[in-house]
């Protein structure tokens, strides 16, 4: 038994990676497939892989890396869902796992840092469902970065990491990038190192302007700043909402507030009262630490909802987490308290283990029913959404007309025509039209000939999103005529 823990304890790292994995499957893959993010960023990712070109062929608002990645993913592992959920397998184990190696960093003991690790995944892990996300892809590299700043040496090396850690989360994600830059000016200004923070933000222009130089040779540089920075303001200026239970997200909205006063709190204990010998360094990690979890909240903006707000307090915990041990620590070396923690630890990793594989026994019987052929592989339907794409999908084959569905639905029946060429039509939502908006699309409805649109018939039990672009739909039901209905949808035809 000695030898089996020693070993353990050696390869810690892959035994952690191991847990968390499997901790994840069932989040990742048991998920029903519907009408939303996870449809709009696989058929994008899909698109790519299929040759199309972003900011061209669809309207994505956020720089370009996650759907790169993806693209090139499904492309060589198969253009399927169960390829697509496997990649958001990888981020999430790889984004806990970086919560893992932080805290030891830290100077936790692996014992410790297991523990607030499991604490982590058990209050926000709900939050990976389904296929991979921009957000957590680029808070996963956020974390990495964050990383490399406590574990490597002042010095132009890593001046030069840090500015490609920062370009990185940009390209992923460039709000989240907003955030890291913010918080690397802090950092830097905090150690009195300007000379750093100028190598840093040189190296992340120098790319930048690469980036976009190969932007401008493919034609495309135009496309990609009218949807990710023209078409910002209509995003910002309609999307403000909060989702969710509001108790919650105002709980986990303290976080940051309750970083800053702990953390205000322990450095002036630490100045006051402790004759440390690594007190320099202590206070540092504190104040860095506080820096990059503040600045992690600007990706809840302006969607306050449960995820984002989940996905931007992770920093946020794990330094309340690390202020929380520092201040124990001199107590929990005890043997009695030591058996309490290891107790707790098997007990988390066991519930999360155990729910894990029998939710993935419920996910394995039912997936077998889609051919592995179809971009709909690894994806688990219910009756009603199979039977809208279905019905709605050989309609439209079937007519002999152009035929447009204008709803959210959009991307799954598109997948399942195999139909890429959709342009802005298969995401019509507020901010993800570009610098014209909804107006530049109704100006494109207006020269369409012997066309029918397709909108969603609303109920009470169903209703398009809050993003979705309804003025385009009034101008539809106002001066178009409308002629049937087909499944869930009326059908309304322009003028020939």
């Amino acid at each position: 038994m000695k030898n089996i823990v020693s070993f353990v304890k050696k390869h810690d790292n892959i035994f952690v990676l191991i847990l968390i994995a499997i901790a994840m499957l069932a989040r990742v893959y048991n998920v029903q497939l519907s009408n939303i993010d996870e449809s709009y960023n696989f058929l994008n990712s899909y698109k790519l892989a299929n040759g199309l070109t972003i900011y061209k062929d669809n309207n994505v608002i956020i720089t370009p890396l996650f759907f790169y990645i993806s693209s090139i993913i499904i492309k060589i592992f198969g253009e399927n869902i169960f390829v697509y959920r496997t990649f958001n397998l990888i981020i999430a184990t790889f984004t806990f796992f970086l919560c893992y190696v932080i805290l030891k960093e830290l100077k936790i003991n692996k014992r410790f840092s297991l523990l607030y690790t499991l604490l982590i995944i058990s209050l926000i892990s709900n939050i990976i469902s389904g296929g991979a996300n921009y957000n957590l892809l680029a808070y996963a590299f956020y974390l990495l970065g964050f990383f490399l700043i406590l574990k490597m040496k002042k010095g132009t090396y890593k001046s030069i990491v840090q500015g490609i850690m920062l370009f990185i989360v940009f390209l992923t994600y460039q709000k989240l990038g907003a955030g890291y830059f913010i918080a690397i000016v802090v950092y830097e200004i905090i150690n009195k190192d300007i000379k750093s923070l100028f190598k840093e933000l040189l190296t992340a222009f120098i790319l930048l302007l690469t980036f976009l130089a190969y932007l401008y040779l493919q034609n495309n540089l135009y496309n990609f700043i009218d949807y990710t920075i023209l078409g910002i303001g209509e995003f910002g200026s309609n999307n403000w909402n909060i989702e969710g239970n509001i108790f919650t997200i105002l709980l986990f909205l303290l976080l940051p507030i309750m970083t800053l006063v702990t953390t205000i709190i322990t450095i002036k204990a630490i100045k006051s009262n402790l004759n440390l010998t690594n007190e320099k360094e202590i206070i540092n990690h504190m104040l860095t630490h506080l820096a990059f979890s503040i600045c992690a909240y600007i990706i809840i903006i302006p969607i306050i909802n449960i995820y984002h707000v989940y996905l931007a307090s992770i920093l946020s915990i794990v330094s309340l987490m690390y202020i929380i041990d520092f201040l124990i620590s001199p107590i929990m070396e005890e043997k009695s308290i030591k058996t309490i923690i290891n107790t707790i630890i098997l007990c988390i990793a066991i519930v999360l283990l155990a729910n894990s594989i029998k939710n993935m026994w419920n996910y394995v019987y039912e997936v077998n029913s889609i051919p592995k052929d179809s971009p709909f592989y690894g994806a688990l339907l219910d009756d009603e959404t199979k039977e809208t794409i279905k019905t709605v999908g050989d309609y439209i084959k079937n007519n002999d007309k152009n035929t447009i569905v204008l709803s959210t639905y959009s991307p799954l029946i598109s997948l399942y025509l195999n139909d890429l060429d959709n342009g802005d039509y298969d995401l019509p939502l507020r901010g993800n039209l570009g610098s014209k908006g909804e107006e530049g699309l109704i100006e494109q409805i207006k020269e369409l000939k012997n066309t029918q649109i397709l909108l969603l018939h609303e109920t009470d039990d169903e209703k398009e999103i809050y993003q979705f672009a309804y003025d385009v739909a009034d101008y539809i039901k106002q001066n178009c005529k409308y002629v049937g209905q087909v499944n869930k949808f009326d059908i309304y035809e322009t003028e020939n």
